[in-house]
């Protein structure tokens, strides 16, 4: 190898050298690229979960616009939640919620921040339940609440605290401080 060419060698060793230096000096010794554990648990959207009855057919569907777990044994966090319980029985009913929670072998459905339950009791028209929160349990079909509610079928109306619907069943009792107006 000539002169001219081991310069040449020397010289982009060199240069090579100081890049890796002034690289090393930009960066700092502390600013290191940190590695982040991933995460576990998991993230949708329009999400939904069916759960079959012992005919086959759908026992409910749970529908929500989004559905968050952070931990994988931890609950289940959902929002704009939309549950269809009964789907193929004579009066089925929709329970919908801005909020909700669901346990991780989905046996508790917690709903909340406004939960409307509706529906048809068959021979007594429309039938719409608000409250604040209400509990379902998936295995048994029976949903409940401490909280106030307000229960209203046609035009007839009814208050109070506390509650338990069987949703299979058609069947509802409110538990204390019962006010309402039914005209006959």
């Amino acid at each position: 190898m000539d002169t001219p060419a081991r310069v040449g060698l020397v010289l982009l060793a060199a240069a090579a050298a100081g890049a890796y230096w002034l690289n090393q000096q930009l960066r700092g010794p502390d600013e290191a690229p940190a590695e982040r554990p991933a995460r576990a648990g998991y993230y949708m959207t329009e999400a939904e979960i069916t759960r079959p009855g012992e005919g086959g057919l759908p026992q409910y569907r749970l529908l929500a616009e989004e559905v968050r777990q952070d931990e994988m044994t931890g609950p289940t966090r959902l929002a704009d939640v939309r549950v269809e319980y009964g789907i193929y029985t004579p009066s089925p009913w929709l329970l919908t919620a801005p909020e909700g929670a669901v346990s991780p072998d989905l046996a508790e459905l917690v709903l909340s921040g406004g939960v409307v339950i509706s529906g048809e009791v068959e021979g007594e028209g429309d039938t719409r339940i608000e409250t604040p929160r209400l509990t379902v349990d998936t295995a048994t079909h029976v949903a409940s609440t401490s909280a106030p509610v307000r229960l209203a079928v046609g035009d007839d109306w009814l208050t109070a605290t506390g509650m338990v619907v069987y949703l299979m069943e058609e069947r509802l009792r409110l538990q204390s401080s019962v006010h309402g107006r039914f005209e006959p």
